[in-house]
């Protein structure tokens, strides 16, 4: 057959190559030829057309001879020099016409020599005409000279050589017409005539052929039939893998998994049973789901052992197991109309990394065909991996209920603490007694002795009870202080033993609410953020227990500094509004004019007392208004008045609310929520800080909380830190979490601004300035200039609303009252829904090149002037304007440059590629370019060298700068190349993504109208930071679950982590590995703690400038002053808030790079 299929394709071949390259021959040579034919016919009317073209140059030519004697005729007869005007227009013409004619029939020498007489004629005649028309001006003989006849002949000359010429041309045209007729008609009938011939000689052998090949295509037919029949069984194939995979899709339990694969099978194959076993950890094979089963069947172990029977020998060979004819007790078939026996069985293990993880078994009342096996060999890995993946779920179910546990654990150690605080102060409340009694007998004893005076006797007999009294009195108070120390030492513990489980615990709970991978419910991501709520609140309780605990022992530091009075009140009022918007409540801070503008004190303090006071009123308050009232008492001070109109406080009550844990009623805290603890903390702060708290209130009419404080406090802190020594971010507890609903409320501006006009008509401005006058100027200058203009006076309020109403532009101050302007602009930059807003910055901070490299579009510094200001609009109106965006791209290989510029181009970039350095400069020189990405390998100059002169050379604008390079760089190649950019890009797996992240940023694309793959890039890009990407950071601690937990977060960030369990394997971790960039030291360790540790690392000269930040859970003591004393260079406690962390590791590893 194979030979035959040979020879018909050889035979077929033949034909076609006969019936398709014969007449395309034939065709070829007859283009061939019909082109000649077309060439030849071309060139002959060329000719003929030439040949008209010389008649018509004779004729015009005779034309102008005859205008010459018709005009000097007429003026001979009259005179008139008019009649000379046709004469003197064909003089200068006739002899250019005759040399022109000469020009035209050079080819022919008969009428060259023919146009040579004709010109010696024309010259005679001129001659002539010149000489009658002299001797008619002169009143000469001119006829005389007429007489003679000699003007006349010349003229019969001229027309006879004229005809002669006329005449010769006209027979060639003649004849050249006649040869073109009969070339056109030989050409065609030959051509005709061939055309037929061949196509009856291949209408022949094309029939003759034909029916030599119709006997093999019914053979042909017959095998593209069992071929479509193979097809077929492997489409069957495929849509069985298809269905099946769509069945095992989603958060599935195993049960769930094992019926959707069952009954899949059923409909698919027919199987009418079945059953799915997976193997356990033990090695068993457990039964999660069956199919078609009967009671008995259902009531056999769900348990068989590897050992035991098919199930076990298919676990063992790895394969699937086919049974055929299966005996009449294998197991029985039954419904509710009859029974039956099934005639065949398959077993198929199912297997993940070649790991068997379960076993399907299916039975059929049908003889088995290979497709069904085939079927089954092919989705067996599927299947094994949809097993695992469903074990693995069912194990993360189990961590998060071990979570919730762990949970509920901690809040009885709340309760036992809580308890144990309690008898303590019982303790403590019955040894004051005790020395109150002692104090009274000593009195006693006192006057018993000047009334004994005159006993001597009775005297020393007292004298001696005195002094054991006395020794007596001295232990008690001994004991007394033993309790108080035991107290302090007690919280710190504890303090220890709650944060450390505690800070694990949040730092997990974070990352699952955060679900980076995705892989999480929306109820899972739920439950772990209320277990991260959960915890913060326990972080809460602890911190004001221990806040009770300083005050108590006097361990509280106070650190005054002069705080502007108006811009505490707007801070607390940016805060407290949109809580008390949600709530519906009006809320007003005034600040009377005879307040003093500053104050002496702690600020800190300051605030945890009034944000306690303004809390409360928000939180008793359900109708009506809160507000603070600022004011000036001469004699005692500044007085800061909380007005609420909320529930009240009866008058037996009103002393009882300052004592801890303690509410209104018994019943309060749990209507309102809170510990009880704020007042009281509220209270002895105020102490401190040498002032006092009073409250006046009613019941059902609302309370008024004064808190008066002296204009400049009176001690000042004896132990001042040295700036030096402050850590660059400070180590607070987190601040208590925001409602969404109360955060989507922001405060207004001190004047109205557009908000209320909403969607906006013309493009929008947002100013974000603390300062109120020059907001005002900013926003008078946009109405000026057609924007319309948002205006916020903090960095919460300012993102907030750029998150919401997202502005075309963004004007940013550097300082502003809670965050920096820096901080403003990288959390712009890391949304995606604000990243691509322009933003420009006026501050009288000099931070223009971190603020150009976080991706600003301009810097101003203040003071500035109206028309620097609308220099400033200008610059923002053309990168609004501007449709097309220019992109350098210096990169020597071609391959890369083109991936490059597929990667990053669009329709509103224009991007040009070159190879060579000096090419670049030269760019430079002529244009401006939004962004500029270079390679550092370049084949004429080293790509830093490049940036050298970039800043050397008199170039139009240095633009953004994006090093994207394939080596590895030292530390000082990377601190060179960071003085001219912070994008450094080093070629890899995730690249790609962050280059377009990179350029997407200095070009301030709008990230939503963007590709869906170059959306997943970028998001893929942002999950790692690049500040961590590939930086090595060494975690020393000796709990496990810490380790565990912040290894988790610091990976997942794209860091390396190297794990020390003290202080001693942190040293020796140092010396083992010379690239670890930051150390978290733990500070409460055994072996050697993080103090010591910390001291010796400090003493090794190569080791002083490595960043250390030290984390602890002790809190009582004054941790963060041994800390920095020892050498570290920022703190944190525990539990650590990981939004804190990531902030303090992005202040301090930027300094590793300037060293």
């Amino acid at each position: 057959m194979i030979q035959a299929a040979s020879m018909d394709q050889r035979s077929f071949r033949k034909l076609l190559s006969r019936n398709i390259g014969l007449p395309l021959g034939v065709g070829l040579l007859g283009a061939v030829a019909f082109v000649a034919v077309i060439n030849y016919l071309l060139s002959a009317m060329q000719w003929v057309e030439h040949t008209d073209r010389v008649i018509g140059n004779a004729n015009e030519t005779v034309k102008l001879s005859i205008d010459m004697e018709t005009g000097m005729r007429g003026f001979l007869i009259t005179g008139d020099e008019r009649f000379l005007d046709p004469y003197e227009v064909a003089k200068p013409r006739i002899l250019g016409s005759l040399q022109s004619l000469r020009g035209m029939v050079e080819d022919n020498p008969q009428q060259v020599d023919r146009i040579d007489r004709l010109i010696a004629l024309q010259q005679a005649w001129n001659d002539f005409g010149n000489e009658m028309i002299t001797l008619r001006r002169s009143q000469g003989d001119y006829q005389a000279s007429i007489g003679n006849g000699r003007g006349k002949r010349i003229t019969d000359e001229i027309r006879k050589e004229f005809d002669g010429l006329i005449s010769t041309e006209q027979q060639l045209r003649m004849a050249r017409n006649e040869k073109v007729s009969s070339v056109t008609v030989t050409a065609i009938s030959a051509f005709v005539l061939f055309i037929v011939s061949l196509s009856a000689l291949l209408a022949y052998l094309g029939r003759r052929d034909l029916l030599a090949l119709s006997t093999s295509y019914d053979e042909n037919l017959q095998a593209q039939q069992r071929s479509a029949q193979r097809l077929e069984q492997q489409a069957w194939l495929r849509n069985g893998q298809t269905q099946l995979a769509q069945q095992v899709l989603g958060q599935l339990t195993l049960p769930m998994l094992g019926d959707n694969i069952l009954r899949f099978f059923a409909s698919y194959l027919g199987s009418v049973v079945g059953a799915v076993y997976v193997r356990d950890e033990h090695g068993r094979l457990v039964r999660v789901a069956c199919y078609g089963l009967g009671a008995e069947e259902q009531a056999r172990e769900q348990i068989r052992l590897d050992h035991d029977g098919l199930l076990a020998q298919a676990v063992r060979e790895g394969r699937l197991l086919r049974l055929d004819d299966l005996p009449e007790d294998f197991y029985r078939l039954s419904s509710g109309l009859g029974s039956g026996l099934p005639r065949s069985a398959l077993l198929m293990p199912a297997t993940e990394d070649g790991q068997i993880n379960g076993v399907i078994e299916l039975g059929f009342l049908r003889p088995l065909e290979e497709r069904d096996e085939e079927l089954l060999e092919r989705v067996g890995g599927n299947l094994g991996m949809s097993i695992e993946s469903a074990r693995y779920r069912q194990r993360l179910q189990e961590v998060l209920a071990e979570t919730q546990q762990l949970n509920e654990e901690l809040q009885v150690q709340q309760e036992e603490l809580k308890t144990a605080n309690e008898e303590l102060e019982e303790q403590s409340r019955v040894l004051k007694e005790s020395q109150a009694h002692l104090e009274t007998q000593q009195a006693e004893l006192e006057q018993t002795n000047e009334q004994l005076s005159e006993r001597t006797d009775a005297l020393d007999r007292k004298n001696d009870e005195l002094g054991r009294a006395q020794l007596e009195l001295q232990a008690r108070a001994d004991d007394l202080q033993r309790s108080s120390k035991y107290k302090s030492e007690f919280l710190a513990n504890m303090s220890h033993e709650l944060r450390t489980p505690l800070n694990s615990s949040l730092i997990l709970a974070k990352l699952l609410a955060e679900n980076g991978e995705g892989n999480l419910s929306e109820e899972q991501v739920k439950f772990a953020e209320s277990i991260y709520s959960a915890g913060n609140d326990l972080l809460n309780l602890i911190n004001d227990i221990l806040d009770i605990a300083k005050v108590e022992a006097g361990k509280l530091e106070v650190r005054p500094e002069t705080t502007q009075v108006e811009r505490l009140a707007e801070g607390l009022r940016g805060m407290f509004q949109p809580l008390a918007g949600h709530k519906g409540l009006a809320f007003e801070v005034k600040v009377e004019p005879q307040v003093p503008a500053t104050l002496f004190t702690d600020r800190q303090r300051l605030e945890q007392i009034l944000k306690n006071l303004l809390s409360n009123a928000i939180k008793f308050t359900e109708r009506g208004q809160v507000s603070m009232n600022v004011s000036f008492q001469a004699g005692s001070g500044i007085v800061f008045a909380v007005r609420d109109s909320g529930i009240g406080i009866a008058a037996d009550q009103q002393q009882a609310i300052f004592g801890a844990f303690h509410q209104v009623d018994g019943t309060s805290n749990r209507r309102y929520g809170g510990t009880g603890l704020g007042l009281s903390i509220s209270r002895d702060l105020a102490h401190l800080l040498g002032g006092q708290i009073n409250v006046d209130s009613t019941p059902g009419q609302g309370s008024v909380f004064s808190l008066i404080l002296p204009e400049r406090y009176a001690a000042e802190a004896e132990d001042i830190e040295p700036q030096s020594l402050r850590p660059a971010v400070d180590a607070l507890p987190p601040a208590p979490q925001v409602p969404v609903a109360a955060a989507a409320m922001r405060p207004a501006p001190t004047f109205a601004d557009d908000r209320e006009r909403a969607p906006f008509d013309t493009r929008c401005i947002l100013v974000i300035e603390d300062e109120p006058n020059f907001a005002r100027i900013l926003f008078d200058l946009a109405h000026e200039l057609g924007y319309s203009c948002l205006v916020a006076h903090g960095a919460d309020e300012g993102f907030e609303l750029a998150a919401q109403y997202i502005p075309d532009a963004i004007l940013l101050d550097m300082r502003l009252p809670d965050h920096s302007g820096l901080t403003v602009l990288q959390r712009l930059k890391e949304q995606a829904g604000t990243r691509h807003i322009p933003v420009h910055i006026i501050s009288v901070e000099d931070r223009v090149e971190a603020a150009m490299h976080m991706g600003a579009v301009g810097y101003a510094v203040k003071p500035t002037s109206r028309e620097e200001l609308k220099e400033v609009f200008a610059r923002l109106e053309a990168k609004l304007t501007q449709k097309l965006k220019h992109i350098l791209l210096v990169e020597d290989d071609d391959l890369q440059r083109e991936s490059i510029a597929r990667l990053i181009g669009d329709d509103d970039i224009e991007i040009t590629a070159v190879a060579m350095a000096q090419d670049a400069l030269a760019l430079l020189r002529e244009n401006i370019y939004d962004c500029m990405i270079i390679d550092l390998k370049l084949p004429d100059m080293l790509g830093n060298e490049l940036l050298k002169r970039m800043t050397a050379e008199d170039i139009r604008s240095f633009p953004p700068v994006i090093v994207y390079t394939g080596r590895n760089l030292t530390r000082e190649e990377e601190a060179d190349l960071l003085k001219y950019s912070r994008s450094i890009i080093i070629k890899g797996a995730r690249s790609p993504e962050r280059l377009l992240d990179e350029v997407t940023l200095f070009l301030h694309k709008v990230e939503s109208q963007l590709s869906n793959e170059r959306q997943r890039m970028l998001k893929t890009a942002r999950s790692r930071d690049k500040v961590f990407e590939g930086r090595k950071v060494l975690l020393v601690d000796d709990d496990v679950r810490n380790i565990f937990a912040l290894t988790s977060a610091l990976e997942h960030k794209g860091a390396i982590v190297e794990i020390g369990r003290n202080g001693r394997e942190a040293i020796e971790r140092l010396e083992q590995h010379d690239d670890i960039d930051l150390v978290l030291m733990d500070v409460m360790m055994p072996e050697m703690d993080g103090f010591e540790a910390t001291r010796l690392i400090r003493q090794q000269a190569r080791w002083r400038k490595l960043p250390i930040i030290a984390v602890t859970a002790k809190a009582m003591k004054d941790d963060q002053q041994r800390c920095l004393q020892a050498g570290a260079n920022d703190y944190l406690a525990k539990p650590i808030d990981l939004d804190r962390l990531f902030s303090l590791i992005r202040v301090w590893l930027p300094q590793l790079e300037r060293i």
